[in-house]
């Protein structure tokens, strides 16, 4: 069976250079072009650093839409969390340079704050404010999630609108002044941005779920597994299967049309070289796991994906893998496992699950099979075992690691997977092991 396949090489520091090139040229093109038409002697100083302030910001908004956009390079050559990470903070600087567009202007312009009045203000000055105040209740709102732990969906719906609401009344505030946009090679940017702005959303909210229906699933089966879990296999329907990568995940749709907004993203479980069937194992937490549970065989499914870099693909070289996981975050590491017996791989890899008790370690019938197919070694670590328990006891150490690890492990390729702590910890270790940090691979799992 032909399967697409990625090299290793391709997201690689190469390319995370190269967007992160591309980014800084996103932020700071609007500034050089703001001074370029505006920079010239005699314009005042406090007037260009308020227009470059504002027009920085916009970029910066336009980055933080664009980076959690499900561009398949982008997520592969960072990971998913990481780009989560990016965007949060990139926008705090937009939020901080908006701040200061905006006070800036009430001290530089003459009108004052009588521009506030949205009564007898102009077009201009009334999408500024209606783009500044949207943009405060998100932070107003993403801060307060935390605590008041509102239903992410939900949530999720008000903060996409009122995203859309902030970028476009910015884009509008800026092409109403007519100030900036007379100049040509401003009005070209503003024109570009605004085109991938609407680009972007059609591809996310229209294309992507076309595609999904196009190659869609039914279910299968629905189990329960051992750890408090549910896996759900389900079939491609009507077409050979979805390819992806062994280590890769998707977002799951239920419901009749892929146009519905809840969705949610899980690792693949089965083997990459069958995509036309898929699993998934899914922690019992909340309403959606329970929804999962009531599904019954023949019931449709939508999956936006696959997305990631977390894979084996591209490692035929490599010696042999170490695969660490804790808790659910077998499921990816299982894909891998499943891959290479059916391709016959004779290659010895080790295995290490982290959980806190016996009940807690999930999949282990099919890791046990897997043992036969394989030339793998399995170590199991539980930090609350109980009396009877007879293999490692606490948690992943260093002194865990130089035990089971074979010579030259410098040698092997890594793939963590798991809570925030555990794989930060874990990863630490490995360097102090002298691994290189570009044989460790990793996938968190945290709150979205």
């Amino acid at each position: 069976m032909s399967r697409r396949r990625v090299s290793a090489h391709v997201y690689g520091p190469v390319a995370r250079l190269g967007w992160f090139l591309l980014y800084v040229a996103v932020l700071l093109v609007p500034l050089l072009l703001t001074w370029t038409v505006i920079g010239s002697p005699g314009t005042d100083p406090g007037e260009a650093i308020v227009l470059s302030a504002g027009l920085v910001a916009f970029s910066a908004l336009v980055v933080t839409v664009v980076l959690p956009a499900r561009l398949p390079p982008l997520i592969a050559t960072f990971g998913i969390e990481t780009i989560l990470g990016i965007h949060k903070l990139i926008a705090l600087i937009a939020v901080a340079l908006v701040l200061l567009h905006f006070g800036g202007v009430l001290l530089v312009d003459p009108r004052g704050v009588s521009i506030l009045d949205v009564f007898h203000t102009t077009w201009a000055a009334r999408a500024a404010l209606v783009s500044t105040a949207a943009l405060v209740l998100v932070v107003v709102l993403a801060i307060r999630r935390p605590r008041t732990l509102p239903r992410y969906e939900g949530w999720r719906l008000v903060h996409n609108g009122l995203v859309a609401v902030v970028l476009t009344t910015a884009w509008l505030h800026v092409w109403w002044l007519r100030h900036l946009i007379s100049h040509t090679l401003l009005a070209a940017w503003f024109i570009l941005t605004g085109l991938l702005l609407v680009g972007l959303a059609v591809r996310r909210w229209i294309w992507l779920p076309m595609r999904s229906r196009k190659h869609s699933y039914v279910v299968e089966e629905v189990r329960q597994v051992p750890g408090d879990g549910v896996t759900l296999a389900i079939r491609a329907d009507g077409h050979g299967g979805v390819p992806f990568d062994a280590g890769q995940f998707a977002w799951l749709k239920i419901g009749s049309t892929p146009f519905v907004f809840e969705e949610h993203p899980f690792s693949i479980a089965s083997t990459a070289e069958h995509p036309e069937r898929k699993e998934f194992t899914i922690k019992a937490l909340g309403d959606f796991t329970e929804l999962l549970s009531a599904l019954r065989p023949g019931r449709k499914v939508f999956l936006d994906g696959p997305y990631g870099g977390f894979t084996i693909e591209g490692q035929d070289k490599a010696p042999g893998f170490v695969l660490i996981a804790a808790g659910v975050g077998i499921t990816p590491l299982l894909s891998m496992l499943r891959t290479l017996a059916d391709r016959g791989d004779s290659r010895r890899h080790l295995l290490i699950v982290a959980a806190r008790t016996e009940n807690q370690l999930m999949l282990r019938p099919e890791i046990e099979e897997l043992r036969a197919r394989l030339n793998l070694k399995v170590v199991e670590v539980l930090s609350r075992p109980d009396a009877d328990w007879t293999g490692e006891t606490g948690r992943i150490t260093k002194s865990l690691l130089i035990r089971y690890l074979p010579r030259r492990p410098n040698r092997l390729q890594y793939f963590l997977c798991g809570p925030q702590s555990m794989v930060g910890s874990v990863s630490t270790e490995l360097a102090q092991l002298g691994i290189p940090l570009r044989r460790i691979h990793t996938e968190r799992f945290g709150a979205v």
